[in-house]
């Protein structure tokens, strides 16, 4: 758990930090509340907290002198801060822009936001423990690793020398990493499964990160390296299918290490947030242009879903889609990697979901593609046969599977309903939709939730409503017709039963007791 200190003069506010927030949760532990810059810096003689919320505005000494001492002191400068103030000063933008301030969050404070900020910060957290944790290691690889990151050459020299790498050599940085509660496995596992001429660092944040490279000098070092990353992230999504596997963009001699390792994080932060497990590629910067990986994620995605609808024609024109997006991109081998990996993750994540055994997975599984795909440029036909046919085969078995399990349907709904509750939603067509009886699904939705499909589908929106008066300008009949209610009144009635008040009412009561602000991110 990593400790945390608030600071603000206001009674009201501390308790809200102390009842509204939910620290464990998040992997933080509220350990000291106190009222103005002079006590925390008390405190802090004692003990250094892991992150500091402070007000701006305080009495005896606020919030940014409270920084300025802070940042003054050696063992307090690198204390992650969070500055949360009533006011909107022109110092405080200054202050900001001066010490590089990465995050922003507006007042009123809303827990699902500042939950969300927690989380970031965890990871921040967890890098920063890492490189601390390998800084007193011996010329290990792993301390070797450390200080190469930092762009230092002479680190750089020895790595490869470590590693045995070609000084030309194309490589990539792969990481293993959880999802949710989900254990990672260890840098002594990761390498019994995988062939040598890898290096392999474990660090203190549970994820193995691996180094990997082509032996190859010739002109076919990189497909050679692209080949061997999708083996090994075949290999690992088959063993650990609940973790995430992130693969860095391509560098020569390991010259970008920093920018690969930036790649990874960047990965990191955003699957993580939603909590899924897979394959991703980061879409690198190449000489001829930036590679589109969103492009190619998207097309992938909807591909997925109709292989989960099991919707044969909606898989032959996603197939074909995507087909047309691999061979017309700028590096075609890469975009058939990247595409194909975020594909077989996808498919062995709603196979396993489905009840199926990962440890024997099916044929059509084990995806196996190459350059006999793509023989004639503009020629999608053979590419797009063999895309269709692999997801026609998992869409098959996947459905299959679920007709047996409908409780997985079942939370698959519920997944749906959380995350478009603005559309028009209707039970049946949502049994519909998947596979499932109406009444059956009425009757299993209330066992889950906890609430009736309807009041689910309010809540929700509620929800949403509530942020959007806070954080918002707009009008309630604008915010109304956002969140598919056809007339203010009914919202109003809606917004009143489970809240109490009026959103006109809510939106005066909330922002007189929590005011405006802008908290920065140290």
């Amino acid at each position: 758990m990593y400790k945390v200190l608030v600071v603000d003069d206001e009674p009201f506010m501390l308790e809200g930090w102390k009842t509204m927030v939910n620290w464990e949760e998040h992997g933080f532990e509220l350990c000291w509340a106190v009222s103005d810059g002079k006590e925390a810096l008390d405190v802090m003689e004692h003990e250094v907290p892991d992150l500091v919320f402070t007000d701006l505005q305080m009495p005896v000494m606020d919030g940014l002198e409270l920084i300025r001492q802070m940042k003054q002191h050696p063992e307090l400068k690198d204390t992650t801060t969070v500055i949360v103030s009533g006011y909107s000063r022109f110092d405080a933008a200054q202050f900001a822009i001066k010490h590089q301030i990465e995050q922003y969050l507006l007042k009123p404070l809303i827990e699902e936001e500042i939950h969300e900020l927690l989380d970031t910060l965890h990871l921040t957290l967890d890098e920063r423990q890492v490189a601390d944790h390998l800084a007193g290691e011996a010329e290990s690889l792993s301390a070797v690793f450390v200080r190469a990151l930092q762009d230092d050459e002479e680190s750089r020299i020895a790595l490869l020398r470590m590693m045995n790498c070609p000084a030309e050599a194309a490589g990539r940085l792969l990481l293993v990493d959880r999802t949710g509660g989900a254990p990672s496995p260890s840098k002594a596992e990761v390498e019994a499964i995988l062939p040598e001429g890898f290096g392999c660092v474990e660090g203190a944040a549970g994820c193995v990160t691996m180094l990997v490279w082509s032996d190859q000098r010739e002109a076919h070092s990189s497909q050679e390296l692209d080949a061997t990353v999708r083996m090994m992230a075949a290999r690992l999504a088959e063993e650990w299918p609940s973790c995430l596997i992130y693969i860095s963009g391509r560098t020569e001699g390991w010259r970008h290490l920093s920018q690969l390792n930036k790649q990874l994080l960047e990965l990191r932060s955003r699957s993580m947030y939603k909590g899924q497990s897979g394959v991703y590629w980061y879409d690198g910067l190449h000489e001829q242009g930036q590679w589109r990986w969103e492009d190619a994620a998207s097309r992938t995605a909807v591909l997925l879903r109709a292989v989960e609808q099991n919707d044969e024609a909606a898989i032959r024109g996603t197939a074909e889609s995507l087909a047309v997006f691999i061979i017309g991109a700028v590096e075609p081998a890469g975009s058939l990697a990247a595409s194909l990996s975020y594909l077989q993750g996808g498919l062995l994540r709603a196979y396993h979901k489905a009840g199926g055994n990962t440890e024997q997975p099916p044929e059509w599984l084990m995806l196996k593609y190459g350059r006999n795909d793509m023989q004639q440029a503009g020629d999608v036909t053979p590419l797009s046969e063999r895309i269709a046919k692999t997801c026609l085969q998992a869409a098959e078995q996947i459905e299959d599977l679920n007709s047996k399990r409908p409780e997985g349907r079942l939370q698959e709904a519920v997944t749906f309903v959380t995350t478009h509750f603005r559309d028009k939603l209707q039970l049946k067509e949502l049994a519909e939709q998947f596979r499932l009886n109406p009444v059956y699904l009425g009757q299993q939705f209330k066992r889950v939730t906890g609430y009736c499909f309807n009041d689910y589908v309010h809540l929700q929106r509620i929800k949403e409503a509530k942020k959007l008066l806070l954080r918002t300008d707009l009008k309630v009949s604008v915010i109304a017709s956002e969140l598919g209610y056809h007339s203010t009144e009914y919202f109003g009635s809606v917004f009143k039963s489970l809240t109490k008040v009026s959103p006109s009412a809510y939106k005066s009561n909330q922002k007189g007791d929590w005011r405006d602000d802008e908290p920065a991110v140290y």
